[in-house]
């Protein structure tokens, strides 16, 4: 399977047929993909700069004693009481976070088979996948990354990499629409996969990428 093929306007990153208009094949092979390659490198430059702090820290932190003790002032009953709506407060912020994750594996797992729909037809259709498999590693690793927590704390501010990932990829993917809309929804009419139904199928990835970033920001670590 070649990168591109039977596109017309060729690899770009400037169309043969339309001057204003970035090539389809350049959006696949460079634009998309350089989400994942810049994403995998600030993953690296988080997790090396983790070690460097671990490294620096010759001793246990210090504990803080004392920040969820009672005033001696407070009565039992008054400590019950307050120690039973902190539980309940805790119970109702779990049930929502519980939630929230579920969607988020869902809209992952949604993504992919999205990913796969536009592969597939892509190659249905013998115009070339690019380098469109890449965003496959951004999704598992970001899943990943959410399920181990950073892998296990290994990966400080590995949560700010994925926020960035998704509104990244979610841009990227703007741009490949309003290029396919300037070049034209009625191209490739026909076709195993027609311009205007390419264009539908990144608009859904892009509201959910855009789903992911709010989630996203929401989740805690």
């Amino acid at each position: 399977m070649t990168l591109c093929s039977n596109r017309p306007e060729g690899f770009g990153p400037r169309s043969h047929l339309y001057s204003h208009v970035l090539t389809s094949c350049f959006l696949d092979t460079i634009l998309v993909p350089l989400c994942t390659w810049l994403y995998l490198l600030a993953l690296i430059l988080l997790l090396a700069a983790q070690r460097r702090r671990s490294a620096s820290v010759h001793g246990p932190s210090s504990s803080i004693f004392g920040a969820r003790g009672f005033s001696p002032s407070k009565t039992t009953a008054d400590v019950e009481v307050v120690g039973l709506d902190e539980t309940d407060v805790k119970r109702q912020h779990g049930k929502i976070h519980t939630a929230f994750s579920v969607l988020y594996y869902l809209l992952l797992l949604a993504q992919i088979l999205m990913c796969v729909l536009e592969i597939t037809r892509l190659s249905l259709a013998h115009l070339g996948i690019g380098l469109l498999p890449f965003t496959f590693v951004t999704l598992l690793t970001a899943a990943a990354l959410r399920f181990t927590r950073g892998i296990k704390g290994r990966i400080g501010g590995w949560r700010w990499a994925n926020l960035a990932v998704w509104i990244a990829l979610a841009v990227a993917n703007g741009v490949k629409v309003a290029e396919e809309v300037k070049e034209g929804t009625g191209q490739r009419k026909g076709s195993k996969y027609p311009v205007a139904d390419e264009v539908t199928d990144v608009s859904v990835m892009i509201g959910v990428y855009a789903a992911l970033g709010i989630l996203e920001a929401s989740l805690r670590a």
